[in-house]
């Protein structure tokens, strides 16, 4: 009787589990490896994009480098098959960053393997559709919105984006972008969403780190009571005087008080509303313009101060780690 045929050694049995991808090109040079799946590419198309692809180019091959129809195989053992697959198809495609907006998987895998990969000019693509929706200036977020209101428009939108962009900016090290994400994870969600999250339409729910939830618990507070303090927002209210040539002191200031009491009373946050929301407290022309102006000075106050909100270093301090 025979003896049964011998056990193929591990690395055999996982040779034959690796399946090659979509991404093939018969005159590629070099195959690359994520998990068990392979592409193969060029070395001149990763070497053009990418720093660490160019200094690998001229180095000898190990005689024990691993090939496949004579391209050494390069694995990339702690990257995801998404994420390779996500970033070549924009390498080949000379069109692909020309989308008006990109779906959010995308935005995270060419986030995570620029900056792995010193793909720099796909990084800095990515990190500026990434501020142009969460942006450092006030200019910038006026930019942004229509009227009060705010939809992402270079970043496909779902409910839970705003904690996906939160979570991928601190994982990368992404900073700039946290402030404006932090205040719009407050003004776009309920106090429970923080703690709870956010369920995505796939079924999955968008939820923040505690320390993300500390950030926006702390910040909420800071800034309810901030944007009430002379010299920010609605510090006018803090002063119920008449102002100099004001047409209806007595209406002017039972509208301005009316205004304080129902705000607070609901708990309104908004450092950032329009000033043309002036208007609407139909006051005298002097008031308007004088609030107006104050209005204007104290929202930019409100933004120079409110990465501290959030505990996060000032506007100045606060670099990304490229």
């Amino acid at each position: 009787m025979s003896s049964p045929p011998p056990q193929a050694p591990a690395e055999r049995q996982s040779e034959r589990q690796v399946t090659r991808s979509g991404i093939w090109y018969p005159d590629g040079s070099v195959v690359l490896q994520a998990c068990n799946t392979q592409f193969r590419v060029h070395w001149s198309v990763l070497s053009l994009h990418s720093s660490f692809f160019h200094g690998m180019l001229g180095l000898p091959q190990p005689p024990e480098q691993p090939t496949v129809d004579g391209c050494p195989v390069i694995e990339l053992s702690l990257d995801s098959e998404e994420d390779v697959e996500n970033l070549l198809r924009a390498l080949y495609d000379p069109l692909f960053f020309l989308q008006k907006a990109l779906p959010f998987p995308i935005i995270a895998s060419h986030l995570r393997l620029s900056r792995k990969y010193e793909f720099r000019g796909v990084l800095e693509t990515i990190v500026e559709r990434l501020t142009h929706e969460n942006p450092t200036t006030l200019d910038g977020y006026d930019a942004v919105k229509t009227g009060n209101s705010y939809s992402p428009t270079r970043i496909v939108n779902y409910r839970g984006l705003i904690y996906d962009t939160i979570t991928l900016a601190s994982e990368n090290n992404i900073l700039t972008i946290l402030p404006c994400a932090y205040y719009r994870a407050l003004v776009g969600s309920s106090p429970s969403q923080i703690f709870d999250g956010i369920p995505r339409g796939d079924g999955t729910v968008a939820t923040l780190s505690p320390a993300h939830q500390r950030a926006c618990n702390l910040g909420r507070t800071a800034l309810l009571r901030a944007q009430w303090d002379a010299g920010n927002t609605f510090g006018w209210t803090e002063n119920q005087a008449d102002e100099v040539n004001c047409a209806d002191p007595t209406g002017c200031r039972h509208k301005k008080y009316a205004f304080l009491r129902r705000h607070v009373v609901r708990g309104s946050l908004a450092p950032f509303c329009s000033v043309a929301y002036v208007d609407s407290l139909s006051i005298c022309a002097v008031c308007t313009e004088v609030i107006r102006g104050k209005m204007i000075a104290g929202r930019q106050r409100m933004w120079d101060l409110l990465p501290t909100f959030f505990e996060l270093p000032p506007w100045s301090e606060l670099k990304d780690e490229l």
